[in-house]
């Protein structure tokens, strides 16, 4: 009984010892023409495969390099490349009847290429079918059905070209699937890296493979995509001042040629307009789009762009046959809390001025974007209520006039309700039909525009409230000095005008630091309507000379309103 286990031990090594000598003695080119055959024949494809030789260790065959033909409508470079291939077989009828049968197949370092032709169609699209032209076998050999076990790349690289131009490239691919056939559904997981830095991991099922057109092939998968720079990668042009980086996390189901995705995509540093900055907080996006594989077109349902708990409201659709994808899309908001919206003024080029902030109120928008996704076209109305733009002071800006005539002003601009149609493009942005009204100021109107690098132009007219000229018409705000002058009575009454008519401000400077000046046309405008009322006020005080009176409230007004200040 001792003995028993050493004979066994000697009969085991004495077997593995026979098996290698056999393996040795078979020569694995005898199946060449036999592999080629079956694999060009299951692809559609010409296969060549360089010599072929028996690994002891793994009781495998391995091919030097392997070529797989491309379909010749697009061009005699091959299709698949790759240093070397490993082919799984069944060692007992190899041994024995000198059968071939492969149970798995493994790529070590291959390149894909994947290209598009000026139709739409794709390279891949014939890919075991009929459409590409592929060698009859021999007929010493019989080709085997193509169905392996085990179906793995490693360490591959895929180069995408599409009809426009471009490639894309995604490297370090990593591919493992098993049950590999082309009659059912077969489960696989595959890995990237993206240009720029980011990943893709893409787990699902894939078939039964459709050979009239590998594209409409059901795929059901779990796509998820991590630091996808949209600039590095390709989905935005480098020079357009734009970007992102997104974090995908989505479910993918392809049937019958059409696309259904839902999920979320997670954007920090977005910036869709050249003359705005990356938004300082992460947006989310939760969205369900279809997408037509064949036409390249595809709808997105009412989706949410959310900041915090807000959520605006994005639906339309998207044509990805351009370089850069194409957007037609509406963006809706209705009430939405501007504490929350903030971050998402700068993504449009919106810049506020430096050291200020919005705080409270509501933000309602109906916006229409639309054009490539790194120079979109933007327009609509947007209105905001009840908020405060801490840390700037439009009445502080209007300086002189107001001062002069002892009109104090809150340290912060309070909105009760401001609204403009936005019209927003990558050389800039304009506010038409530009009105706000504004607490212990007035009511604004007018337009504005700011080009790409800040740089403002505008004019607004000012009308102020009731209340704060009552008691300035008729000289008493403005101190000892001139309350019982006729002057002071004058500038009341120019200041009081300024109820009915406006004042006159040109906007220029730049978003972060705007600044404000009197218009001198529109200011003599007004002039000549409050002196009527001075005159009717003022009724028994003799005017010898009018025009020289007008003439000199005039220079006190430009004087104080649009000269420089002096330093202290």
């Amino acid at each position: 009984m001792k003995r028993l286990p050493i004979v066994i031990s000697v009969v085991v090594l004495a077997l593995i010892v026979v098996g290698a000598g056999a393996l040795m003695l078979v020569d694995a080119n005898h199946f060449r023409p036999q592999i080629q055959n079956t694999l060009s024949q299951a692809l559609g494809r010409e296969v060549t495969l360089g010599k072929l030789h028996v690994s002891l260790w793994s009781g495998a065959l391995d091919a030097d390099d392997i070529r797989i033909g491309d379909d010749p409508a697009f061009g005699a470079q091959p299709f698949v490349t790759a240093q070397s291939l490993e082919l799984g077989v069944r060692l007992w009828p190899l041994l024995v009847h000198r059968e071939l049968r492969i149970t798995s197949l493994t790529l070590d370092h291959p390149g894909v290429r994947l290209a598009q032709n000026g139709k739409g169609d794709w390279n891949f699209a014939t890919l075991g079918g009929s459409g590409a032209t592929a060698p009859a076998p021999a007929s010493s050999s019989q080709p085997l059905a193509f169905s392996v076990d085990q179906l793995r790349i490693k360490d591959g690289r895929i180069d995408l070209t599409r009809a426009v131009g471009g490639t894309r490239s995604y490297q370090q691919v990593q591919l493992s699937a098993d049950h590999v056939g082309m009659g059912a559904a077969f489960p696989f997981s595959t890995s990237a890296a993206i240009a720029g830095g980011g990943t893709l991991q893409l787990d699902g099922t894939l078939g039964p493979w459709n050979p009239a057109n590998a594209l409409l092939t059901p795929v059901d998968a779990h796509l998820v995509m991590h630091r996808l720079d949209l600039v590095r990668a390709g989905l935005m042009s480098a020079g357009a001042g734009v970007g992102g980086v997104l974090d995908i996390d989505t479910h993918i189901h392809a049937d019958k040629g059409v696309l259904q995705s839902k999920g979320r995509i997670d954007a920090s540093g977005l910036k869709l307009m050249a003359a705005g900055a990356p938004s300082p907080r992460l947006l989310r996006i939760d969205y369900q789009a279809s997408y037509d594989l064949r036409s390249g077109r595809g709808q997105i349902k009412p989706a949410a762009i959310g900041m915090g708990t807000t959520h605006v409201a994005v639906g339309g659709s998207f044509d990805n046959r351009p370089k850069v994808m194409q957007l037609d899309l509406r963006i809706n908001g209705n009430r939405l809390p501007v504490d929350d919206m903030e971050s998402l003024l700068p993504v449009f080029g919106v810049v506020l001025p430096e050291n200020s902030r919005l705080s409270g109120g509501s933000m309602s928008m109906d916006l229409h974007a639309h054009g490539p996704l790194d120079a979109l076209l933007i327009n609509g109305p947007v209105s905001v209520d009840d908020s405060r733009l801490v840390g700037f002071s439009l009445g502080a800006k209007l300086g002189g006039a107001l001062a002069l005539a002892g009109i104090k002003t809150p340290k912060d601009t309070v909105i009760r309700h401001a609204q403009a149609t936005l019209d927003i493009t990558p050389s800039g942005i304009r506010a038409d039909a530009l009105r706000a009204d504004v607490a212990e100021l007035g009511n604004v109107a007018g337009q504005v525009s700011m080009a790409t690098d800040g740089r403002l132009d505008g004019r607004m007219l000012v009308k102020l409230d009731q209340g704060i000229t009552a008691g300035v018409q008729s000289g008493q705000a403005l101190g000892s000095l001139l309350s019982n002058s006729g002057a002071g009575r004058l500038l009341g009454s120019v200041i009081g005008g300024t109820t009915a008519q406006g004042i006159g401000v040109r906007i220029s400077g730049t978003a972060s630091a705007p600044a404000f000046k009197l218009d001198p046309t529109a200011v003599t405008g007004l002039l000549k309507a409050g002196v009527a009322g001075a005159k009717k006020t003022d009724s028994k005080t003799p005017a010898p000379d009018s025009s020289k009176r007008k003439q000199d409230v005039l220079n006190d007004l430009l004087r104080n309103a649009l000269g420089p200040k002096k330093k202290h």
